[in-house]
């Protein structure tokens, strides 16, 4: 019986031993952490999906608020939507900076605090009387409490699935459709009944669901693989950028800046455009849950082609790019609803197989190390350009007072994409020729002098 009860205790998710070296009466106790359960590995990946619900979808609601403050303020349409270019741009940018912050601290202790900050920034908004302080406290305050959360979800997922990493950050990005499918039905339906103060009160309470997720990974933590276990040494979270010198890399981040600033034209604008086309806003608000339907299939699209092509994950972005550029330049030019809806669909299903990718790639490229730098960089750029991007759409629209000129700006951009994609897919080939033909004379020479 004795026997059994050692056994099971070996068994389980952490075993103290003695360390053998220490002598002494104040024998120090060393843990030697295994790898965590299938349960708490469960629970501990629905945390992160549920940051990335709460962070990207409430930046995909406020496309529904953005409609609704046109009118309630009067705005230009380039002022209102500042707000959403700060909220989606910042949760991007900030990441690069909380870097460092997540080493320290750990990504439970982050996300708890990022969660916190971000609720009372939304709910602060509620009692604003002009669009300066909705600017500030959600674009500024919530953008940036949401984009410390939206990072140190993706490294608890890479330091927690060391061995599958790219497979599980695919599959994390599922939380991004599921949060612009849920979160905008959810703003409409809170403005229609409680107005839009009401409404941001009201998001305000459903964001500290981020709570209790970084509670569960917090005390998860010892169980991550991270870099100061792999080198022994202080991280410097911050500061290693050595993975800037490959000019294949440049390509890969710079395609993140320009697809962040185009991809999601649609999904910022859709809903003005549909009222400004004589349609109802709720019919808007429709069609940007419907393209969060089409974009939980393109995550599934995004996981499959991951698992089941072994070619670099960045080489699909050179035909994704060209669909993507297409359908853009046909959305604006519908006019019928439900030829609307498929279109958002094929969109949607198009464009989340793209975006699932860059965290894979950025893991492929860098490896698991300098992971959250990369990460954070690939944030950072991706993170300007949503920041750019809804102001110039909005700018351009009181300008030209129509969006055409930003949508076939978006479907060029897309083809320069993937032009710049087959260029770095090439540079990649033939380095990796010249790498075997390197490794074949070495060999070579070796057998010669043996």
């Amino acid at each position: 019986m004795a026997k059994d009860n050692d056994k099971e205790y070996l068994q389980s998710e952490e075993t103290c031993l003695i360390d053998e070296n220490d002598t002494t009466e104040k024998q120090k106790l060393k843990r030697k952490y295994t790898t965590a359960s299938k349960c708490r590995r469960t629970v501990v990946f629905v945390s992160c999906i549920v940051q990335i619900i709460i962070c990207s979808g409430v930046g995909y609601g406020l496309s529904v608020m953005y409609a609704e403050l046109v009118i309630v303020f009067n705005a230009k349409r380039a002022e209102a939507a500042v707000i959403q270019s700060l909220f989606m741009g910042l949760s991007g940018v900030s990441g690069i900076i909380f870097t460092g912050m997540i080493h320290k601290f750990g990504p439970g202790a982050c996300i708890m605090f990022g969660g916190l900050v971000g609720c009372i920034g939304m709910f602060v908004c509620a009692f604003a009387r002009g669009l300066i302080l909705i600017i500030l406290c959600t674009g500024i305050v919530a953008g940036t409490a949401f984009g410390l959360c939206y990072l140190a979800a993706f490294v608890t997922v890479g330091w927690m699935f060391k061995n599958s990493a790219s497979f599980f950050l695919i599959c994390l990005m599922a939380g991004i459709s599921i949060g612009q499918f849920i979160l905008p039905l959810l703003f409409e339906s809170f403005i229609s009944q409680y107005s839009w103060s009401g409404a941001f009160i009201l998001v305000s309470a459903v964001s500290l669901n981020c709570i209790p997720g970084g509670l569960t990974i917090h005390y998860s933590d010892k169980f991550f693989i991270n870099t100061k276990e792999m080198s022994g040494t202080k991280s410097n979270a911050n500061c290693d950028v050595n993975f800037l010198k490959d000019i294949v890399m440049w390509i890969i981040l710079v395609n993140c800046l320009l697809i962040s600033m185009t991809v999601n034209v649609e999904a910022w604008f859709i809903v003005d455009h549909m009222v400004t086309r004589g349609f109802t806003r709720e019919s808007g608000s429709v069609l940007v849950s419907t393209m969060g339907i089409g974009s939980l299939m393109g995550r599934v699209s995004g996981a499959l082609l991951r698992l089941y092509c072994k070619c670099p994950t960045f080489y699909h972005w050179v035909y994704l790019c060209v669909i993507i550029g297409g359908l853009h330049a046909v959305i604006i030019n519908l006019n019928n609803f439900w030829a609307l809806v498929a279109a958002c669909i094929a969109y949607g299903i198009t464009f989340a197989t793209t975006g699932s990718q860059i965290p894979a790639i950025m893991f492929e490229s860098v490896g698991l190390e300098r992971y959250p730098q990369a990460m954070g960089m690939a944030n950072l750029l991706c993170g300007v350009g949503e920041l750019i991007g809804p102001f110039l759409g909005g700018y351009i629209y009181d300008i030209f007072g129509v969006y055409d000129t930003a949508f076939y700006a978006a479907s060029a951009i897309s083809a320069y994409i993937s032009l710049a994609t087959l260029f770095a897919a090439v540079l990649v080939r033939r380095r990796n020729l010249r790498e075997t033909r390197t490794k074949v004379d070495t060999k070579v020479k070796y057998k010669t002098i043996k």
